[in-house]
């Protein structure tokens, strides 16, 4: 399956760290300077947490594909998460520019 999620803030970072340690790559975009940072501390914890969760050893992890635009990271997305901030202006253009760019349902 092939993943995208646009907004990688501590929601964001979650559904990324969701797919990532169930051992999906995720193409991610966020335009924040700090999105990697905040990205990996909410994976540091995510993994900490599934260790005590599952008391098993987690799956091979799959990766995170940073991407430089929405077109990019969405493109030939099976599955997009939205998780941008709750702005009504923001959520209207992140979400036209999503739709412009990602596949087309058969």
């Amino acid at each position: 399956m092939k993943i995208a999620a646009i907004g990688g803030g501590v929601i964001g970072g979650g559904w990324i760290a969701r797919f990532i340690l169930a051992g999906h790559d995720v193409r991610v975009f966020d335009p924040h300077p700090e999105a990697a940072r905040i990205v990996g501390e909410v994976m540091g914890n995510a993994s900490r947490a599934w260790g005590k969760l599952y008391q098993a050893p987690l799956p091979e992890a799959g990766r995170i594909i940073w991407c430089d635009s929405i077109a990019d990271a969405v493109k030939d997305a099976d599955y997009i998460q939205e998780s941008v901030p709750e702005r009504l202006d923001l959520k209207h253009k992140i979400l036209s520019e999503i739709e412009a760019a990602a596949p087309r349902m058969p």
